[in-house]
């Protein structure tokens, strides 16, 4: 029987507990309580709505691109971990000095080398995961602006 472990950077069930529609309709209800004139709340709520989904979307994408880099680096772990275990059992192999210190120094090299390579995955894989919620948040950002000033010109 495997036990369940918790992860701590799972903010899934923080989002559990939201219902959307009971929130909309409690902002309804607080809005038909004072009549504003000219004021479309149903426009309102509605781009509330959309707010709030976008924000839904852009917390479930940062979360995929959290697991994204966790997979990532467990990867480059494990095959650190392998990578290790080879240039052990390489070292001991070697009972010349002056052959042990080259293979030394050939199997630094080719570590910091991949250390390098696997920090630049990481980072692209965080960079176009960020690039991908700010475009989200600048997309409804952007469409929320030009509701706002199509609710202004119906005012006037």
């Amino acid at each position: 029987m495997a036990s369940q472990t918790n992860n701590p950077f799972d903010f899934t069930s923080l989002l559990k507990s939201y219902d959307p529609q009971a929130f909309f309709k409690q902002m309804q209800g607080g809005f038909s309580a004072y009549q504003l004139p000219n004021f479309d709340s149903g426009a309102f709520l509605e781009a509330q709505k959309k707010n709030m989904d976008a924000l839904v979307s852009a917390n479930q994408a940062v979360f995929a691109g959290t697991q994204e880099l966790f997979k990532c680096q467990s990867e480059m772990l494990q095959q650190a971990m392998a990578d290790a275990t080879a240039a052990a059992k390489e070292l001991a192999s070697s009972g010349n000095p002056k052959e042990l210190a080259a293979k030394q120094a050939e199997l630094l090299q080719a570590a910091v080398e991949k250390a390098l390579a696997n920090s630049a995955e990481l980072s692209e894989l965080v960079k176009s995961s960020q690039e991908a919620v700010v475009k989200q948040i600048n997309e409804r950002f952007l469409a929320s602006i030009q509701e706002l000033k199509e609710a202004i010109n119906k005012l006037g």
